[in-house]
């Protein structure tokens, strides 16, 4: 799926952009990227900050430890990474304390702007691939069940459309509107993201029931 092809059918939900108190640190995409490859994980950190997101939408931060404990339980991580979890600990509280943020600080965890526009666009699609499985795996009939009028399924249907994306040639040559629609998708995956944690709230409050 071309990257244009999609902000032409996107929502209008990035329309009333939010400018980000400075009250969290933002997360360092580039230390937390190389900390994984020193431990040897497979997985891409767009992807698993994704999931995260996706179960701590569903399930809350337990919910969230749960996903990442399973997502790296099949690698074979360096034993001498005892800082990894510190920071993954920091992963999950700083997503969840901006996701809760009245002013909408919440942003993915991806490349930044200086990466090449194939890189981000992948980064982009994984993160919302992780998404998709933190919810499906903390919430499987969530989208079912969402009440009328909910956006959540709309929501789902396009991250797994955004997941499918990639770079048309004309895209891959250069196309000065490829930057522009890039931005334009991340800006509603930022906002449909924060709309799903409100939508996500009675589940969220139920499986803290359970756990107590």
């Amino acid at each position: 799926m071309a990257v244009i092809a999609f902000r032409e059918r996107a929502r209008p939900l990035a329309a009333s952009q939010v400018t980000p108190s400075s009250a969290v640190p933002p997360l360092d995409y580039d230390r937390l990227r190389e900390s994984l490859a020193a431990a040897g994980a497979v997985v891409a950190l767009a992807e698993l900050h994704g999931g995260v997101c996706g179960a701590l939408c569903a399930g809350g931060a337990p919910a969230a430890a749960r996903w990442l404990m399973n997502c790296l339980d099949d690698e074979e991580l360096a034993a001498s990474t005892a800082g990894l979890a510190d920071e993954l600990g920091e992963l999950i509280r700083v997503s969840e304390q901006t996701l809760a943020d009245s002013e909408l600080q919440f942003e993915p965890l991806l490349p930044g702007d200086d990466a090449p526009l194939e890189a981000q666009v992948q980064a982009l699609a994984l993160w919302c691939q992780g998404f998709l499985n933190g919810v499906g795996t903390t919430a499987p009939s969530a989208a079912r069940q969402s009440a009328e009028g909910s956006s959540l399924p709309e929501i789902l249907r396009d991250f797994a459309e955004i997941s499918r994306a990639g770079l048309s040639e004309a895209e891959v040559a250069g196309d000065a509107q490829a930057d522009f629609a890039l931005a334009e998708i991340h800006e509603y995956v930022r906002v449909s993201v924060a709309i799903v944690f409100e939508e996500l709230a009675a589940q969220r409050a139920a499986a803290a029931r359970d756990i107590h």
